[in-house]
């Protein structure tokens, strides 16, 4: 896969093997750092604020070393990188990823400035159309409930998500919709959703599980600027059954529209023009 891949402010090149990351780096050991996924066009990090905010909530959460000006002054220096390697008309994903970087054995964190680490992937294919997910499941299984410093953040500590994501391959569905331990909707495996019933969107709350994604924030405020009937709360598992329209969002889909959604031996054909008309509603094309 061709990418961009910058460490501490160094360009590192992708075939170098001396700059593989070291086994005894803590990302790797315990999952010990953060980590944000981003849209680039344009010459800039779409939603770029949002972001920085993002760190500015998990750097302390994790007792991490890194100041926000670095990760502005490395960012720029890396958008001039792809400027000059790939034209300023590039377009796809940046990963910014946050590691305490290496340490001694053991749990207890090192006194040390962490690693910062940029990745670029170019996108080359682009499609106007909105995504439309086939088919969409209810998983089972609960979310865990993390501690209170970490509800929110976005840690390198994605192994849910991976089992999930394997669970709802196995059932051929494209994505699914994760509860918490009361039975509560929660969000998707690798997005939030939104809900559309009895004449309004609703959205999960974050009580005991969940991320609080860019996007998401990007749309609710866009509901209540557009004076959008919309709820954050508590969505019952049970109350799925009068769900007439859901999508799924995230930083590299504005928008992601289910077409079934498939509980048990049901499914149900959502209303996709509900979704359709809330995507020019809230002029999300400028995301997309």
């Amino acid at each position: 896969m061709t990418m961009l891949i910058q460490k501490n402010a160094q360009m590192i090149p992708v075939n170098d093997q001396e700059h593989l990351v070291s086994i005894e780096d803590r990302g790797f050991l315990y999952g010990d750092g953060c980590f944000t996924t981003a849209q680039y066009g344009g010459g800039e990090i779409q939603l770029w604020q949002r972001h920085l905010a993002r760190f500015e909530k998990a750097i302390p959460a994790l007792c991490l070393n890194c100041d926000m000006d670095r990760i502005n002054t490395d960012k720029e220096n890396f958008l001039n990188q792809i400027s000059a390697q790939y034209g300023e008309n590039a377009h796809g994903t940046i990963k910014i990823l946050i590691s305490r970087g290496q340490g001694q054995r053991g749990y207890a964190p090192p006194d040390q400035d962490a690693d910062l680490y940029f990745y670029f992937y170019p996108k080359t294919a682009f499609s106007s159309e909105i995504p439309v997910l086939e088919k969409v499941g209810l998983m089972d299984q609960a979310l865990s409930t993390p501690m209170q410093q970490l509800r929110g953040i976005k840690s390198l500590n994605r192994i849910e998500q991976v089992i999930l994501k394997h669970q709802a391959n196995q059932k051929a569905w494209h994505e699914a919709l994760c509860f918490d331990q009361h039975d509560d909707l929660v969000e998707g495996i690798s997005s939030n959703c939104f809900v559309y019933m009895h004449g309004q969107w609703h959205t999960p709350d974050f009580a005991l599980a969940g991320i609080d994604g860019v996007m998401r924030q990007e749309i609710l405020s866009r509901l209540q600027h557009f004076q959008i009937p919309h709820q954050i709360r508590k969505i019952k598992r049970s109350e799925l059954a009068s769900v007439q329209a859901i999508f799924f969002c995230n930083t590299l889909h504005a928008m992601q529209i289910v077409q079934t959604l498939i509980d048990g031996n049901a499914e149900r054909q959502l209303d996709q023009n509900i979704c359709k008309s809330v995507f020019q509603q809230l002029q999300l094309s400028d995301l997309s």
